[in-house]
């Protein structure tokens, strides 16, 4: 995970966060459908040292997101949320490879809050 993080509590529910989470990273048509530099949902890699968290998430994602077929450009955005009784506690950080700036993760993830912001008001947030 990256060191600078967004961190988020919304009253949206996990199904209807990890849904907005999609429609928020997925790239351009044109880049999926003919570049092939689409985005790629995957699971978070475990690490030996996991069953020593004493919070683990309830629901984990990384989008990849493509760089024009270069490994290099590419960056991720991960995903880990926490139901809380009523409400969602949502961190997201950006992991990028060498040649990417972590410009098109930013503006993706200032998009997946902005869409939580249209369905619940009351949602806060803070590292954007």
């Amino acid at each position: 995970m990256a060191k600078q993080t967004v961190d988020i509590v919304t009253e949206v529910s996990m199904q209807d966060a990890a849904a907005h989470f999609r429609r928020a990273m997925r790239v351009s048509w044109f880049s999926e459908n003919i570049t092939g530099a689409g985005t790629i949902f995957e699971e978070p890699r475990g690490s030996v040292f996991d069953n020593l968290n004493q919070d683990p998430p309830d629901f984990a994602v990384v989008a990849v997101l493509g760089g024009r077929g270069a490994e290099i450009q590419k960056s991720a955005v991960h995903m880990y949320v926490w139901d809380r009784r009523g409400r969602r506690e949502i961190t997201l950080g950006v992991a990028r490879n060498l040649g990417a700036l972590g410009f098109k993760a930013k503006s993706k993830i200032r998009r997946f809050v902005a869409a939580l912001e249209e369905i619940d008001p009351s949602v806060k947030y803070t590292g954007l």
